[in-house]
């Protein structure tokens, strides 16, 4: 809890200027010279759906791909769907449409009951077995009833991490989108992303206070309290694991902040063919 607070009362001081910048990246690049031939937002505009509207306040789009035409629309911007991000455990794709209160419903209930949630799980828990906590009572190390258990923790785990982040960020408003740094230099967008776990967007697009990812690490903290074995239950153990799910959410945000580069590598091995349709389903989205 401590190591939480300390992170989160330092980015929150230096972070606002490094998100709240590309606010400004916007607002200029909508009254900036087009004459050059180069995109602007305001070209984007033109081809952004009926009824869509470019502001100071609207979210930008990731930066593309590398090879990708500059003021060509992504699939997924002009796609009717709201696309989750195929990785499992990174947070969707960000696009110019405004998420719902159902879209949100939608992304949570992937998130928390999809393949990914059943799956995972299990090789996690797969891995404990193999690596114990050496003080780990054995009805929770050995044989079939301690893999159950484990199992059970850490879906529990998983779901009331999502279930939190979801009813927080549905009552205060915020975007569970992860918007990308606009720069180009790897540690001011490795930045970027640690910051982004403190201050992310609403859903008007303004800076916020990202409550909904410290009621996240809380609850995947607490939550064992109540399942873990004793010597594993108590308050030290659930500071620890809140510091580690908070942890999670930074490297969800660094990975998901680079996938520009390393995400052609995954379609070089044909892992969005490998991931069967049902892995991540497209959401309708109703405007």
């Amino acid at each position: 809890m401590r190591t939480c607070l300390l992170f989160a009362n330092t980015a929150l001081g230096l972070c606002s200027p490094c998100i709240a910048a590309q606010e400004v990246a916007v607002k200029s690049a909508i009254t900036a010279d087009t004459g050059n031939g180069s995109a602007s937002v305001l070209h984007e505009a033109e081809l952004a759906p009926a009824g869509q509207e470019i502001g100071i306040d609207s979210l930008p789009d990731a930066p593309l791909p590398v090879g990708q035409v500059q003021g060509q629309l992504q699939p997924h911007a002009t796609s009717p769907g709201q696309q989750l991000n195929q990785m499992p455990l990174l947070p969707p794709k960000l696009t110019k449409a405004r998420l719902t209160t159902n879209d949100k419903f939608q992304i949570y209930v992937h998130k928390t009951f999809g393949p990914p949630a059943v799956l995972l799980p299990a090789v996690a828990t797969g891995y404990q077995m193999v690596n114990p906590p050496s003080n780990y009572p054995r009805s929770w190390k050995d044989g079939a009833s301690a893999f159950g258990r484990n199992y059970g923790y850490k879906v529990a785990d998983h779901t009331s991490r999502n279930t939190a982040e979801w009813l927080a960020g549905t009552l205060l408003h915020e975007d569970p989108r992860y918007l990308r740094s606009t720069s180009t230099n790897p540690l001011g967008r490795t930045f970027h992303a640690l910051a982004f776990t403190v201050v992310d967007k609403t859903d008007s697009g303004k800076n916020t206070l990202a409550t909904s990812n410290f009621a996240s690490a809380a609850a995947g903290g607490f939550v064992g309290m109540g399942i873990l074995p004793d010597g594993y239950n108590d308050l030290t153990h659930a500071e620890q694991h809140m510091a580690s799910e908070f942890l999670q959410i930074c490297i969800g945000n660094v990975i998901t902040e680079f996938q520009p580069e390393w995400g052609p590598w995954a379609k070089k091995i044909h892992l969005p063919k490998i991931l069967p349709a049902w892995w991540v389903p497209e959401h309708p989205h109703h405007p």
